[in-house]
């Protein structure tokens, strides 16, 4: 019994200890997941459009932008109907939320936005979001 008393004791603590540091050690793993995991929706710099000022590898390019429409009815007609709208903005004027450049459209894209639009990096990649975008620009009315 009295064993138990002074041993016992310090039995539990080590439990209790060894507890605190399983946990200690289960949050880090968690915070260190969340951080890559954050860090997996940037786009690397030869994907990255940086600006306004740049411009999508197929545009004006037949091909592609059938390509493109073939992609938009797909993924996006769903929201966007026949660009006109829908559930999601009309893409064929010159009202764009968040900025209409290729660059910013293909941000918008790619990791989507909030209240509704999906990201489709992972689904499409980049060329086949500048077809999209290709086929966009083409539905475009003044």
């Amino acid at each position: 019994m009295i064993y138990q008393r002074i041993f016992g004791s310090q039995g539990m603590q080590r439990r209790t200890a060894g507890r605190a540091f399983l946990l200690a050690a289960g949050v880090l793993v968690m915070s260190f997941v969340l951080a890559a995991w954050s860090f997996t929706g940037t786009v690397s710099a030869v994907e990255a459009p940086a600006g306004a000022a740049v411009k999508n590898p197929y545009e004006g390019k037949p091909e592609a932008v059938k390509e493109g429409e073939k992609i938009f009815d797909a993924k996006c007609s769903e929201c966007h109907m026949d660009g006109t709208g829908g559930a999601g903005p009309n893409l064929t004027d010159e009202t764009w939320i968040y900025g209409g450049s290729d660059a910013e459209v293909f941000e918008t894209i790619s990791y989507g936005r909030k209240g509704g639009m999906p990201s489709w990096k992972r689904e499409l990649g980049a060329d086949n979001i500048w077809k999209v975008i290709a086929f966009i620009r083409s539905i475009y009315r003044k």
